[in-house]
């Protein structure tokens, strides 16, 4: 019972934060390689990520261009490239928004981190990944550029959360970055 009251008081406070961010959609056919997507995730941890960030955006992952489509680079279970339609009807509600970094075409190198596992704990530098780490690692190291400031778990929203983190090993004062940051980036604009 007990749960699911904290679970309808996350949803209602994410309700009522609203959306922090733009929310139109750009056209999928205006997507292309390097270009960050978002959407709300349907996973048990996001309310959780929502709450904690006061966002409703709690996913991300970096477009990839293959021959015979879009793909998503992503980190959930493990690194993997994911359809982008399929990405996309995984969202909550199908929404999605995106983001663009770099206007000029680019390569994304990311063979050698496909099949690495999740990175629960969202701990930085240990070559395990979380969603907007990974973004945030491919820009910094593929094309120097930091989109935004690493910051301390402690700095977002902790309110009935801190038993949920040490059971998963995540210290208040480790340096994290969530999807809103990312999509917050003064670096970023929208496509």
């Amino acid at each position: 019972m007990k749960k699911k009251v904290f679970i309808i008081v996350v949803l209602i406070l994410v309700g009522l934060a609203g959306f922090n961010f733009c929310s139109g959609q750009t056209s999928k056919d205006k997507l292309k390689e390097g270009d960050m997507i978002f959407h709300i995730s349907q996973s048990q941890q996001s309310p959780l990520i929502q709450y904690a960030t006061k966002s409703t955006l709690s996913h991300c992952g970096i477009i990839i261009e293959k021959k015979d489509g879009l793909y998503v680079l992503e980190a959930t279970g493990t690194l993997r490239l994911t359809p982008l339609d399929k990405f996309i009807n995984r969202g909550k509600g199908k929404q999605w928004w995106a983001k663009r970094v770099i206007d000029d075409p680019i390569k994304v190198k990311y063979k050698n981190l496909l099949g690495r596992k999740y990175d629960l704990s969202f701990k930085k530098d240990n070559k395990l990944f979380y969603c907007s780490e990974l973004i945030y690692y491919i820009y910094k190291t593929q094309f120097n550029i930091e989109l935004c400031e690493y910051r301390k778990v402690s700095d977002y929203n902790l309110v009935g959360l801190k038993s949920k983190l040490k059971k998963r090993g995540i210290n208040v004062n480790q340096l994290v970055v969530a999807p809103i940051d990312i999509y917050n980036s003064k670096k970023a604009h929208n496509i």
